[in-house]
């Protein structure tokens, strides 16, 4: 099935469901935004408005073009510029090695949506066109939501694969969480713009993809152990993409556009999987926790992060690494959750009092896992079945480090002692069963963090 053609309809799958693509145009192309004006008038429903978000930075690389190129539609235009929030704290005045950090724009949080949300609706806008990539994206989709209007991203940058995914990651009172929002009408990119985006960001969009292959073992064990529903088409989706970034990964150090077209390409797919399934899970599992957790440390210590992507590339290194030493156990002796929280970690309170919402609800699925887990053969056929899913340590850092992604924790300015923090408390954060709860279940955490470091992260 050509992707392309999926674009606007509802199909059957194989998987028993009905699955239903929001995104009716994905547009790759030289001079796309002369697209826009005809979008407004299909999508904006003959509104008198069309607003632009975008903040100070995406405003400069595409804003005023964008707002050019709909003086051709028959709708008033409006912008809002999200503006950048106050730095906090020593780290926000660090400079180390360079670093690109996520904490110089804004940041999606309900703070944030909030204003967004206000500002929009005194325009009484018919659609919304986002200008950017993952923040700007986000309180996009998030404010357009509340508002129940329509609206169209224009990327700015091949970042993360949020474009086509209906769901929202932000902060709600110091906790990363996952809200259902809708998708985009149309996702539009200039080929010269994505291209020429800073290669942090190019290079953290391959790292949130290349998550897929571990977030996809994750899924399939909870299939195993929890029965819980699975997607074949959705898990493969970008199976015949992958080949164009990933057989040569200094392309996307080079920004070769091949390799830029089909890392964004894939990015679109991805977040489309999560849309048809209605969660994250096509694309998200225990590597994500490693950067959610660091952006949740960082946010209760009043400390910066770096990007999203970039994170979850290590993140996804840590899950390879967790999974080649739990599936070389041949009868491991099953271990138990911590009884609680690390409340002296989670020291605002209403974070602590999320996290623990959602580590109780673990718990309740525990017993049931350790059941399966025990049943005969059970591990063995875990064990047989995870192993053809995932991909080896050596070759998720081998692509990072061939695509000048981030690769260690030194890349992300993150010290052994935070790293090793967030690896001992990363279960904490999410109901659902990942590798690192498996880890913890086999014996393999919380007793070899400093091995793996020193061996994969050092």
């Amino acid at each position: 099935m050509e992707l392309p053609s999926l674009l606007g309809t509802s199909f059957a799958c194989d998987c028993g469901r009905t699955h239903h693509v929001p995104v009716r145009r994905f547009l790759y192309q030289v001079g796309v935004l002369g697209a826009l004006p005809q979008i407004v008038r299909e999508d904006g429903g003959g509104s008198a408005c069309t607003v632009i978000v975008a903040d100070t930075r995406t405003w400069e690389i595409g804003g005023q073009q964008v707002a050019n190129a709909l003086k051709e539609a028959e709708s008033r235009v409006a912008r809002v510029i999200v503006p950048d929030p106050p730095q906090r704290g020593p780290a926000a005045h660090a400079s180390r090695a360079g670093r690109p950090r996520d904490d110089h724009g804004p940041v999606c949080d309900d703070v944030t949506v909030r204003a967004l949300v206000e500002r929009l609706r005194g325009e009484r806008p018919g659609l919304v066109v986002a200008v950017g990539s993952g923040v700007i994206n986000d309180l996009s989709k998030w404010a357009a939501f509340q508002l129940g209007v329509p609206y169209v991203v224009v990327a700015t940058a091949a970042s993360m694969n949020g474009y086509a995914s209906a769901n929202v990651a932000p902060t709600i009172e110091g906790v990363k969480v996952l809200i259902e929002a809708r998708a985009p009408t149309a996702v539009l990119a200039e080929p010269a713009v994505l291209e020429q985006a800073p290669h942090e960001m190019t290079a953290a969009g391959f790292g949130d993809t290349i998550a897929k292959h571990q977030s996809g073992a994750d899924w399939v064990m909870n299939r195993f152990l929890s029965d819980e529903y699975y997607c074949r088409f959705c898990a493969g989706l970008i199976t015949d993409i992958e080949p164009l970034y990933l057989d040569r990964p200094e392309d996307i150090r080079d920004g070769r556009p091949r390799a830029v077209q089909g890392l964004f390409e894939a990015l679109f797919w991805t977040g489309m999987a999560m849309t048809l399934v209605g969660t994250s899970v096509p694309a998200s599992g225990g590597e994500h926790l490693f950067s959610h957790t660091l952006d949740m440390m960082a946010q209760v210590q009043g400390e910066s992060h770096d990007l999203h992507g970039r994170q979850v590339g290590i993140g996804t290194l840590l899950s390879a690494a967790l999974y080649q030493r739990v599936l070389v156990l041949e009868s491991p002796a099953l271990g138990s959750l911590p009884p609680s929280i690390d409340e002296h970690l989670w020291s605002v309170p209403s974070v602590a009092a999320a996290v623990t919402e959602q580590y109780e609800s673990k718990k309740q699925r525990w017993g049931p896992i350790r059941q399966k887990i025990a049943q005969r053969d059970g591990w063995d056929r875990l064990r047989a079945t995870l192993a053809a899913e995932v991909k080896s340590p050596e070759t998720i850092r081998t692509w990072l480090r061939r695509a000048g992604a981030a690769a260690r924790p030194a890349d992300i300015g993150c010290s052994r002692e935070r790293v090793r923090s967030a690896i001992l408390h990363m279960h904490e954060i999410r109901k659902r069963f990942t590798i690192v709860d498996l880890a913890w279940l086999a014996g393999v955490l919380p007793g070899s963090a400093d091995d793996l470091i020193d061996q994969w992260l050092a």
